[in-house]
């Protein structure tokens, strides 16, 4: 009797697991991810134009990421601060392009690694300035740039400390003209979106860049603590998928 009582209460517990799992499972079969990134207002804008190149490459890592991860990966239209305001409320899982700041969001859990750097680099005109090996050697130099004041923290603050002169250009074809005209002598600017205007104009012998990059941004994945998918198993899955598409 005792033996019939231990086996029900074992398959009892067996079939409550089951059942638990069962209800849990839905919610987890699909992850619904949105991008940081905001939709840009004017593509003839600079800073459009980088938006419009970071949606994009957010959008086709988060597919390449589902196939590594052997998870599915919903995208919904939520962008910006909506798009934060659903991953903060847990109704969307996963956002995608967000900085990881030194105040970070208490409200995620941040993915590591980044799944993309944005470097953001300093040309000069062509062998006009050999001697110069690092951007903090600017005395005396005119630059121009087309970079928003909060990505270069560190650099702003070493041109207002030593008085540098620094003008800024609404998009790169203005201030490569500034350059070229020899109104400026340097333009600081995102890399990839430079050297994409450059070669797309044949402009590439006219500048080189410096070495030492002004600033390195990462953009990261975060998932919401409040997702009903979110647990160590799932963070060290995606993890180990970032980590794989990122050393590729």
């Amino acid at each position: 009797m005792r033996r019939r009582l231990i086996i029900c209460a074992i398959a009892a517990a067996c079939s409550y697991s089951a059942s638990a799992h069962a209800i849990e499972q839905p919610m987890c079969q699909r992850l619904v991810a949105a991008n940081y990134i905001a939709q840009p207002q004017d593509a003839a804008q600079q800073d459009d134009a980088q938006r419009i190149a970071l949606r994009q490459l957010s959008t086709e890592f988060v597919q390449r990421l589902a196939r590594v991860a052997q998870v599915q990966i919903k995208q919904v239209a939520a962008q910006g601060d909506q798009a934060l305001a659903e991953v903060h409320s847990g109704r969307v899982d996963l956002i995608i392009g967000i900085e990881q700041s030194v105040e970070q969001d208490t409200q995620l859990d941040y993915l590591l690694p980044a799944y993309t750097q944005l470097r953001y680099g300093l040309w000069v005109r062509s062998g006009e300035h050999r001697t110069l090996k690092q951007w903090p050697e600017l005395l005396g130099m005119r630059g121009t740039r087309v970079v928003p004041p909060q990505r270069l923290i560190d650099f702003d603050l070493q041109a207002q400390l030593l008085n540098w002169p620094v003008r800024t250009a609404a998009a790169v074809p203005l201030a490569v003209d500034q350059v070229l005209a020899g109104e400026a002598d340097y333009i600081v600017a995102q890399e990839q979106i430079m050297r994409t205007y450059l070669h797309k104009h044949d402009l590439q012998r006219r500048f080189e860049l410096m070495e030492q990059p002004v600033a390195v941004e990462g953009l990261y994945m975060a998932i919401s603590k409040d997702s009903a998918c979110n647990s160590p198993a799932l963070r060290a899955r995606l993890s180990k998928a970032l980590s794989s598409l990122s050393s590729q």
